[in-house]
Protein backbone atom coordinates (compact mmCIF):
# COMPACT_ATOMS: atom_id res chain seq x y z
CA UNK A 1 0.00 0.00 0.00
CA UNK A 2 1.25 3.11 -0.91
CA UNK A 3 0.89 6.40 1.25
CA UNK A 4 0.27 8.71 -1.33
CA UNK A 5 -2.89 6.69 -2.33
CA UNK A 6 -4.10 7.51 0.86
CA UNK A 7 -3.01 10.90 0.67
CA UNK A 8 -5.43 11.17 -2.66
CA UNK A 9 -8.06 9.69 -0.78
CA UNK A 10 -8.39 12.37 1.66
CA UNK A 11 -7.90 14.54 -0.83
CA UNK A 12 -11.41 13.30 -2.70
CA UNK A 13 -13.15 13.23 0.66
CA UNK A 14 -11.98 16.61 1.18
CA UNK A 15 -12.99 17.82 -1.88
CA UNK A 16 -15.69 16.13 -3.11
CA UNK A 17 -14.90 14.87 -6.19
CA UNK A 18 -12.00 12.76 -8.18
CA UNK A 19 -11.70 15.99 -10.48
CA UNK A 20 -11.15 18.16 -7.59
CA UNK A 21 -8.85 15.91 -6.22
CA UNK A 22 -6.57 15.88 -9.35
CA UNK A 23 -6.38 19.66 -8.96
CA UNK A 24 -5.91 19.94 -5.60
CA UNK A 25 -2.92 17.07 -5.82
CA UNK A 26 -1.16 18.35 -9.09
CA UNK A 27 -2.17 14.68 -10.91
CA UNK A 28 -4.21 13.58 -13.36
CA UNK A 29 -7.78 12.30 -12.97
CA UNK A 30 -7.09 9.13 -14.85
CA UNK A 31 -3.71 8.85 -11.94
CA UNK A 32 -6.30 9.15 -8.81
CA UNK A 33 -8.28 6.55 -10.62
CA UNK A 34 -5.95 4.26 -10.74
CA UNK A 35 -5.18 5.15 -7.31
CA UNK A 36 -8.33 4.32 -5.60
CA UNK A 37 -8.92 1.28 -7.82
CA UNK A 38 -5.68 -0.39 -6.33
CA UNK A 39 -6.39 0.88 -2.83
CA UNK A 40 -9.72 -1.09 -3.07
CA UNK A 41 -7.87 -4.23 -4.00
CA UNK A 42 -5.31 -3.92 -1.89
CA UNK A 43 -7.56 -3.52 1.48
CA UNK A 44 -10.73 -5.74 0.24
CA UNK A 45 -13.14 -2.88 0.81
CA UNK A 46 -15.90 -0.66 -1.14
CA UNK A 47 -14.40 3.20 -0.66
CA UNK A 48 -16.94 4.51 -3.19
CA UNK A 49 -20.87 4.29 -4.16
CA UNK A 50 -22.55 5.46 -7.20
CA UNK A 51 -24.87 8.25 -6.82
CA UNK A 52 -25.87 9.42 -10.17
CA UNK A 53 -22.99 10.35 -12.11
CA UNK A 54 -20.86 10.94 -8.41
CA UNK A 55 -18.84 8.69 -6.32
CA UNK A 56 -19.78 8.74 -2.84
CA UNK A 57 -16.94 7.67 -0.78
CA UNK A 58 -18.06 5.21 1.67
CA UNK A 59 -17.92 4.85 5.57
CA UNK A 60 -15.27 2.50 5.27
CA UNK A 61 -13.54 5.42 3.01
CA UNK A 62 -13.62 7.65 5.49
CA UNK A 63 -12.45 5.18 8.41
CA UNK A 64 -9.95 4.46 5.84
CA UNK A 65 -8.76 8.20 5.22
CA UNK A 66 -8.53 8.73 8.82
CA UNK A 67 -6.12 6.20 9.98
CA UNK A 68 -4.03 6.89 6.89
CA UNK A 69 -3.46 10.61 8.75
CA UNK A 70 -2.84 9.12 11.98
CA UNK A 71 0.00 6.51 10.31
CA UNK A 72 1.38 9.92 8.62
CA UNK A 73 1.20 11.95 11.82
CA UNK A 74 3.14 8.65 13.97
CA UNK A 75 5.90 8.15 10.98
CA UNK A 76 6.38 12.07 11.38
CA UNK A 77 6.84 11.53 14.92
CA UNK A 78 9.36 8.74 14.44
CA UNK A 79 11.32 10.78 11.47
CA UNK A 80 10.63 13.99 12.79
CA UNK A 81 13.21 14.96 9.87
CA UNK A 82 10.48 15.94 7.29
CA UNK A 83 8.18 17.11 9.58
CA UNK A 84 6.44 20.71 9.34
CA UNK A 85 7.71 20.89 13.04
CA UNK A 86 11.09 21.04 12.37
CA UNK A 87 11.17 23.42 9.15
CA UNK A 88 11.48 27.40 9.72
CA UNK A 89 8.86 29.08 11.74
CA UNK A 90 5.98 29.91 9.23
CA UNK A 91 2.36 30.68 9.43
CA UNK A 92 0.51 29.05 6.67
CA UNK A 93 -2.85 30.67 5.47
CA UNK A 94 -5.03 29.88 2.82
CA UNK A 95 -7.44 32.35 1.25
CA UNK A 96 -10.41 32.63 -1.24
CA UNK A 97 -9.34 35.78 -3.33
CA UNK A 98 -12.07 38.53 -2.03
CA UNK A 99 -11.11 36.70 1.30
CA UNK A 100 -7.59 37.60 0.55
CA UNK A 101 -8.15 41.40 0.24
CA UNK A 102 -10.27 41.44 3.19
CA UNK A 103 -8.32 39.68 5.62
CA UNK A 104 -4.43 39.57 4.79
CA UNK A 105 -3.48 43.20 6.13
CA UNK A 106 -4.71 42.16 9.82
CA UNK A 107 -3.28 39.10 9.25
CA UNK A 108 0.18 41.00 8.74
CA UNK A 109 -0.57 43.65 11.16
CA UNK A 110 -1.36 40.64 14.06
CA UNK A 111 2.27 39.26 12.74
CA UNK A 112 4.39 41.97 13.38
CA UNK A 113 2.74 43.07 16.21
CA UNK A 114 2.52 39.64 18.73
CA UNK A 115 4.55 36.93 16.33
CA UNK A 116 7.17 39.17 15.24
CA UNK A 117 9.77 36.06 15.03
CA UNK A 118 7.73 33.88 12.44
CA UNK A 119 7.52 34.74 8.82
CA UNK A 120 3.76 34.94 6.87
CA UNK A 121 2.70 32.83 3.52
CA UNK A 122 -0.44 33.38 2.02
CA UNK A 123 -2.19 31.38 -0.29
CA UNK A 124 -5.08 31.44 -2.43
CA UNK A 125 -7.10 28.95 -4.27
CA UNK A 126 -10.62 27.15 -4.36
CA UNK A 127 -12.92 26.26 -1.02
CA UNK A 128 -12.16 22.17 -1.69
CA UNK A 129 -8.65 22.16 -2.41
CA UNK A 130 -7.80 24.84 0.34
CA UNK A 131 -9.17 22.47 2.80
CA UNK A 132 -7.89 19.89 1.58
CA UNK A 133 -4.60 21.01 2.30
CA UNK A 134 -5.54 22.05 5.73
CA UNK A 135 -6.20 18.40 6.33
CA UNK A 136 -3.17 17.70 5.03
CA UNK A 137 -1.28 20.00 7.34
CA UNK A 138 0.28 22.18 4.48
CA UNK A 139 -2.33 25.08 5.54
CA UNK A 140 -2.65 26.27 9.07
CA UNK A 141 -6.01 28.28 8.97
CA UNK A 142 -8.22 28.57 5.71
CA UNK A 143 -10.62 31.60 4.62
CA UNK A 144 -12.61 30.41 2.01
CA UNK A 145 -16.53 29.81 0.97
CA UNK A 146 -18.22 26.93 3.08
CA UNK A 147 -18.69 23.96 0.36
CA UNK A 148 -21.98 22.94 -0.01
CA UNK A 149 -22.77 19.57 2.15
CA UNK A 150 -19.64 20.12 3.80
CA UNK A 151 -19.16 17.01 6.41
CA UNK A 152 -15.79 16.80 8.34
CA UNK A 153 -15.31 16.27 11.91
CA UNK A 154 -11.76 17.43 11.95
CA UNK A 155 -12.54 20.86 10.91
CA UNK A 156 -13.88 23.73 12.66
CA UNK A 157 -15.40 26.97 11.34
CA UNK A 158 -17.01 30.24 12.32
CA UNK A 159 -18.81 32.88 9.93
CA UNK A 160 -16.64 35.08 8.80
CA UNK A 161 -19.51 37.36 6.29
CA UNK A 162 -21.86 36.57 3.85
CA UNK A 163 -20.98 36.73 0.09
CA UNK A 164 -22.20 39.77 -2.47
CA UNK A 165 -21.92 38.56 -5.99
CA UNK A 166 -22.74 40.73 -8.88
CA UNK A 167 -22.99 40.53 -12.09
CA UNK A 168 -20.27 42.33 -14.70
CA UNK A 169 -19.76 43.17 -18.28
CA UNK A 170 -18.06 45.18 -20.21
CA UNK A 171 -18.44 49.16 -19.72
CA UNK A 172 -20.70 49.62 -23.27
CA UNK A 173 -22.21 46.10 -23.33
CA UNK A 174 -25.57 46.29 -25.44
CA UNK A 175 -26.91 44.30 -22.47
CA UNK A 176 -25.70 46.50 -19.50
CA UNK A 177 -29.26 48.20 -18.83
CA UNK A 178 -30.54 44.95 -18.25
CA UNK A 179 -32.54 44.84 -14.91
CA UNK A 180 -33.20 40.23 -15.05
CA UNK A 181 -31.74 37.30 -16.21
CA UNK A 182 -34.33 36.62 -18.25
CA UNK A 183 -32.79 39.45 -20.27
CA UNK A 184 -29.09 37.90 -20.31
CA UNK A 185 -30.65 34.20 -20.37
CA UNK A 186 -28.74 34.22 -23.70
CA UNK A 187 -25.23 35.61 -23.08
CA UNK A 188 -22.23 33.83 -22.72
CA UNK A 189 -20.75 33.63 -19.03
CA UNK A 190 -17.17 33.28 -18.11
CA UNK A 191 -16.94 31.86 -14.54
CA UNK A 192 -13.87 31.26 -11.47
CA UNK A 193 -14.29 27.85 -10.15
CA UNK A 194 -15.37 24.34 -10.87
CA UNK A 195 -19.13 23.56 -11.03
CA UNK A 196 -21.13 23.34 -7.54
CA UNK A 197 -18.65 26.49 -6.11
CA UNK A 198 -19.21 29.76 -5.43
CA UNK A 199 -17.41 31.19 -8.40
CA UNK A 200 -20.42 29.42 -10.66
CA UNK A 201 -23.25 30.46 -8.48
CA UNK A 202 -24.81 32.16 -11.99
CA UNK A 203 -25.68 28.69 -12.76
CA UNK A 204 -27.60 28.25 -9.91
CA UNK A 205 -29.00 31.92 -10.43
CA UNK A 206 -30.53 30.61 -13.53
CA UNK A 207 -32.01 27.12 -12.52
CA UNK A 208 -33.90 28.34 -9.64
CA UNK A 209 -35.80 30.75 -11.63
CA UNK A 210 -36.26 27.61 -14.38
CA UNK A 211 -34.39 29.54 -16.78
CA UNK A 212 -31.82 28.11 -19.68
CA UNK A 213 -28.88 26.75 -18.34
CA UNK A 214 -26.14 29.34 -19.16
CA UNK A 215 -23.15 28.67 -21.56
CA UNK A 216 -20.39 28.98 -19.84
CA UNK A 217 -17.95 29.63 -22.28
CA UNK A 218 -14.62 30.05 -20.45
CA UNK A 219 -13.29 28.83 -17.06
CA UNK A 220 -10.88 30.90 -15.64
CA UNK A 221 -8.35 29.61 -12.79
CA UNK A 222 -9.11 33.27 -10.75
CA UNK A 223 -10.86 36.60 -10.71
CA UNK A 224 -8.28 38.88 -11.97
CA UNK A 225 -8.33 36.48 -15.51
CA UNK A 226 -11.90 36.21 -15.33
CA UNK A 227 -12.54 40.82 -14.80
CA UNK A 228 -9.18 41.38 -17.48
CA UNK A 229 -11.73 39.08 -19.84
CA UNK A 230 -14.70 40.59 -18.98
CA UNK A 231 -13.76 43.77 -19.49
CA UNK A 232 -12.21 43.51 -23.14
CA UNK A 233 -15.21 41.22 -24.79
CA UNK A 234 -19.02 40.46 -24.53
CA UNK A 235 -18.72 37.79 -22.58
CA UNK A 236 -20.50 38.61 -18.66
CA UNK A 237 -19.46 37.37 -15.45
CA UNK A 238 -20.19 37.27 -11.76
CA UNK A 239 -17.44 38.13 -9.15
CA UNK A 240 -18.17 37.02 -5.31
CA UNK A 241 -17.51 40.10 -3.48
CA UNK A 242 -16.94 44.11 -4.45
CA UNK A 243 -13.70 44.12 -3.11
CA UNK A 244 -12.16 42.28 -5.89
CA UNK A 245 -13.59 45.37 -8.50
CA UNK A 246 -12.57 47.91 -6.07
CA UNK A 247 -13.13 50.84 -9.22
CA UNK A 248 -15.40 49.26 -12.00
CA UNK A 249 -15.06 52.20 -14.08
CA UNK A 250 -11.17 52.11 -14.29
CA UNK A 251 -11.43 48.77 -15.23
CA UNK A 252 -13.35 49.29 -18.05
CA UNK A 253 -16.55 47.17 -16.19
CA UNK A 254 -19.84 47.97 -15.08
CA UNK A 255 -22.04 45.85 -12.23
CA UNK A 256 -25.42 44.93 -13.53
CA UNK A 257 -28.52 46.42 -11.49
CA UNK A 258 -30.52 43.19 -11.73
CA UNK A 259 -33.55 42.60 -9.82
CA UNK A 260 -32.58 38.74 -8.76
CA UNK A 261 -30.12 38.77 -6.41
CA UNK A 262 -27.63 36.13 -6.52
CA UNK A 263 -27.18 33.33 -4.61
CA UNK A 264 -25.39 33.85 -1.29
CA UNK A 265 -23.24 31.75 0.76
CA UNK A 266 -21.23 32.14 3.94
CA UNK A 267 -17.50 32.72 3.77
CA UNK A 268 -16.03 30.87 6.73
CA UNK A 269 -13.13 30.66 8.95
CA UNK A 270 -11.40 27.35 9.06
CA UNK A 271 -9.04 25.42 11.39
CA UNK A 272 -7.93 21.81 12.70
CA UNK A 273 -8.03 21.44 16.29
CA UNK A 274 -4.46 19.58 16.62
CA UNK A 275 -1.99 21.62 15.35
CA UNK A 276 1.32 19.95 16.08
CA UNK A 277 2.07 19.84 12.89
CA UNK A 278 1.63 23.73 12.66
CA UNK A 279 5.32 25.44 12.24
CA UNK A 280 4.23 28.87 14.34
CA UNK A 281 1.91 27.78 16.70
CA UNK A 282 2.27 31.45 18.95
CA UNK A 283 1.38 33.02 15.41
CA UNK A 284 -1.67 30.77 14.64
CA UNK A 285 -3.43 31.23 17.85
CA UNK A 286 -2.43 34.60 17.73
CA UNK A 287 -4.18 35.15 13.73
CA UNK A 288 -7.00 33.01 14.72
CA UNK A 289 -8.17 34.87 18.02
CA UNK A 290 -8.31 38.36 15.97
CA UNK A 291 -10.06 36.78 12.69
CA UNK A 292 -12.43 35.09 15.44
CA UNK A 293 -13.23 38.84 16.86
CA UNK A 294 -14.11 39.50 13.29
CA UNK A 295 -16.38 37.41 12.08
CA UNK A 296 -19.44 37.23 12.22
CA UNK A 297 -20.68 39.30 9.56
CA UNK A 298 -17.76 41.76 9.52
CA UNK A 299 -15.05 42.19 7.43
CA UNK A 300 -11.89 44.05 7.82
CA UNK A 301 -11.18 47.78 7.18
Amino acid sequence: MKLRHLEYLRWIIAGGSFEQAAASAGVSQSAITQAMNALQRELGLVLFKREGKRKIPTAEAIAVAEAGYELQRAMEKIDPSGSAASQATELRVGMAPAAGLLYSPAIYDTMRTLAPASALRLDTGNAPGLLARLLQGDLDLVIAPQPRNLRNGRLNQHVMYTSEPFVYCRAGHPLANARTLAEIEGQEWAVAGVPGTPGNVIEEAFRVRKLATPRVAVHCTDYSMLINLVAHSDLMGVVSHPALVREPDSLGLQALSLVEGMPHYSVCLFWTSDAQLCRAPHAREAVLKMLLALGDGRAAA
